[in-house]
C-alpha cells in the first residue's frame, strides 16, 4: 500500500494482477508527468513477476492497475526521467521496457559474458546521457565498458554500441563503478581508487578516449581514504550513497580541471575544445578562459576560422530555437536580445 501525505487519510491499497505467493518488489519509481496532467500520477512497479503501472487518482483516492507487462525478473534497473526499466530474466539476458512508448516491450538481448559469468547488479546501470538513455555495462574483468541505446530500437543493435576500454590491453581492473554528470559518463576504478571522464560525443576515430584523468574524488570529509571509497555506493545518475558514515552526496565534475586535462592531451584542437565546453552546461567562463590561453599560444588562422565557426554555428542555433518558442503572430518578436541568449 502506499502513504499519502495527509496522514488522516487511509493509505492506498495496490492490487497486483499476479497472485504467486512469493511475489518479490524490486523496485518502483514515478512515471514522467504529461503534460497538464493535474489530476493523477503513474506508479510503476517491477516485480518478480514483471512490470505492472498504478493509476492514482487524486479525486478518487484509489490506485488502479492499467498496464502489466508479465515476465520473470531476476534483477532490475529503472531510470524514471525516462520512464525505462531493464530487467534481468536469466543469467545473461537483458529485457528493456519504455513505458512512456505504445508498445513498451522492446528488443531483448545478452551481454557477452565469461564463461559461468552471471550478471550480478552492479555489472549493469541505465542512464540517460544527451538525448539518449543507455544500458551501461562495466565489464570488469576486460577492462571495457559498453553502451547500449535502449530508448531508440534503430540504435539498439551491436554494431551501434559505444565500447569504451579502460585499459588498453584488456586486463582485468577489479570493480567498476559508474555515474553520469552533465553528460559526462564518469568510470570510477575502485582498485585504483581514482575516476576517469568520457564524453561518448568526443571520438577519434571511432574511439571514445578519456578525456580527464585517472583522478580521485574529493569528497571533503576528514575520514580515511579507504573508509571513503569502500562504503561508497554508485547509484544511476550522480548520487553516491556513504554507508559507512551515513551520507548522500552528489557528484560533481570540476570543469576547469577536465578543461586543462584534457587541452594537455589535445593542445592544438581548438575547434574540438570548443565543442566539449558547448556540450556542457554554465561553460561560457571556460571559453573565454580557452579563447586566451589560444592567444598565448599563437594557433594557426584556420584553426581560429575553425574555432569560431563552432561558436557561430551554436550561436545561431540559440537565436533560432529561442525565435520559435515565441508566439506566432503578426508581432511576432524578430529580434533576441543578449539577456535571452544568457538565460
Amino acid at each position: 500500500c502506499m502513504q499519502t501525505l495527509h496522514t488522516a487519510r487511509e493509505p492506498i491499497s495496490l492490487t497486483f494482477k499476479w497472485k504467486n505467493c512469493d511475489l518479490e518488489v524490486l523496485n518502483f519509481f514515478w512515471l514522467p508527468l504529461a503534460a497538464n496532467q493535474a489530476d493523477h500520477a503513474d506508479l510503476a512497479v517491477v516485480t518478480n513477476q514483471g512490470i505492472e503501472v498504478f493509476r492514482l487518482s487524486f479525486e478518487q483516492h484509489a490506485a488502479k492497475s492499467t498496464k502489466a507487462f508479465p515476465t520473470p525478473a531476476r534483477l532490475c534497473w529503472v531510470e524514471p526521467l525516462s520512464g525505462m526499466v531493464l530487467v534481468c530474466s536469466g543469467n545473461r539476458t537483458l529485457q528493456p521496457f519504455d513505458l512512456k512508448a505504445k508498445a513498451p516491450k522492446l528488443p531483448k538481448f545478452d551481454l557477452v559474458l565469461g564463461r559461468d559469468q552471471v550478471i550480478e547488479a552492479h555489472d549493469v546501470a541505465v542512464m540517460p546521457i544527451y538525448d539518449a538513455t543507455f544500458c551501461i555495462h562495466a565489464d570488469s574483468m576486460n577492462g571495457r565498458v559498453s553502451l547500449r541505446n535502449i530508448s531508440n530500437p534503430q540504435q539498439g543493435t551491436p554494431e551501434h554500441d559505444i565500447v569504451i576500454d579502460v585499459t588498453p590491453d584488456d586486463t582485468p581492473v577489479g570493480r567498476l563503478r559508474l555515474s553520469n554528470v552533465d553528460n559526462l559518463l564518469v568510470v570510477h576504478r575502485l582498485d585504483k581508487r581514482a575516476s576517469m571522464v568520457f564524453d561518448i560525443r568526443h571520438k577519434d576515430r571511432s574511439l571514445v578516449p578519456c578525456i580527464s584523468g585517472p583522478s580521485s574524488v574529493d569528497y571533503g570529509l576528514d575520514v580515511g581514504a579507504d573508509k571513503g571509497w569502500g562504503g561508497w555506493r554508485f547509484l544511476s545518475g550522480s548520487t553516491i550513497v556513504d554507508d559507512s558514515s551515513g551520507r548522500v552526496h552528489r557528484l560533481k565534475v570540476d570543469m576547469g580541471a577536465v578543461l586543462r586535462d584534457f587541452l594537455d592531451r589535445t593542445p592544438n584542437d581548438l575547434s574540438i575544445a570548443m565543442q566539449l565546453l558547448l556540450r556542457r552546461t554554465d561553460c561560457r567562463e571556460h571559453i573565454v578562459w580557452t579563447l586566451r590561453r589560444a592567444l598565448g599560444l599563437k594557433p594557426c588562422l584556420n584553426d581560429w576560422a575553425q574555432a569560431f565557426s563552432v561558436l557561430n554555428q551554436a550561436y545561431r542555433q540559440s537565436i533560432e530555437a529561442i525565435s520559435q518558442r515565441a508566439p506566432s503572430g503578426p508581432g511576432r518578436q524578430t529580434t533576441v536580445s543578449l539577456q535571452e541568449l544568457e538565460a
